[in-house]
């Protein structure tokens, strides 16, 4: 009785965060797209993304050319494919809806629904929030999520954490996308997985058999390892857009700074987001009873 009533407390809370994400997205919008004073602060970082560009986007083109159409099929395939060998068609069927329904999202908001003003800010004027690469790879992550067996979803959430925040900040190197962009995208997946995780309630290993000591180990800490790099990253941010608000942008300095706090604010909601869908995702293991 206990545990189907914090299953449905987790389930609530899947439902709450999907909302808060999907107000998120528009929230980051209204802000850095539509007002000057998030417009500049936005295009600060932007113009900072030109320093070390000539280095360090090779290896950034590297990891934008694996995002394409064929490759979403293929994850779509693999991941719905893996949940059905386990027998979960539950999860084979969130596995279409989160990569589909978060890459459609992406895709009507940019061209359809979002505009961008032109506040004689911006070098750029049309609109690109969400970013389509960085939902793509937000997918991918959640595909693997989904899919992995619980004993090793916590392998999935950190390896699917680098992969779409890498890709995210690789849009950003290559002057692909500004942060906003970046940050929107990764909390589109994040209200889609919430939302899915939000009906399929958490799940405990379904292999009948003790996960090793390492394997419980590694799980235990990959929680709090998240929660400190995002709460981290999320200050070192907070406090690179206040000192941002409070310079020109004219100097390499100051664009280090914005365009630093901007990626390290990608960083931030990918560590957070993966953290909320660890803990809806599953369901601790009851202890001895005593009576």
């Amino acid at each position: 009785m206990i545990s189907d009533v914090r299953d449905g407390g987790r389930r609530v809370v899947g439902g709450l965060l999907a909302v808060a994400a999907a107000g998120a997205v528009l929230g980051v919008w209204r802000f850095f797209v539509t007002t000057p004073s998030g417009q500049r602060l936005d295009e600060i970082a932007y113009e900072g993304s030109t320093i070390g560009r000539s280095r360090l986007f090779e290896t950034a083109h590297q990891v934008l050319d694996v995002v394409s159409i064929p490759f979403l099929v293929v994850v779509i395939a693999v991941g719905a494919g893996l949940a059905l060998l386990r027998r979960r068609w539950r999860h084979a069927i969130a596995v279409c809806a989160v990569v589909g329904g978060a890459n459609l999202t992406t895709q009507v908001l940019k061209y359809q629904v979002l505009t961008r003003p032109d506040l004689d800010i911006s070098t750029l004027q049309d609109n690109s929030l969400p970013s389509g690469h960085t939902t793509v790879a937000g997918t991918v992550a959640a595909a693997a999520f989904l899919a992995a067996p619980p004993r090793w979803r916590w392998v999935a959430a950190l390896l699917g954490a680098v992969y779409a925040g890498g890709t995210g900040v690789a849009t950003m190197i290559g002057g692909w996308h500004r942060a906003s962009d970046v940050v929107a995208a990764l909390l589109v997946v994040a209200a889609w997985l919430f939302a899915a995780l939000a009906v399929l309630g958490p799940a405990g290993d379904d292999t009948g058999r003790a996960a090793p000591a390492w394997v419980r180990t590694a799980d235990r800490l990959a929680r709090p390892l998240l929660a400190v790099v995002g709460i981290g990253a999320g200050l070192v941010a907070l406090l690179s857009l206040l000192l941002t608000t409070q310079v020109t942008g004219a100097s390499r300095t100051e664009l280090m700074i914005a365009y630093g706090g901007a990626s390290v604010g990608v960083v931030a909601v990918t560590c957070l987001s993966t953290l909320a869908a660890l803990q809806l995702a599953t369901r601790r293991a009851r202890g001895p009873s005593h009576r």
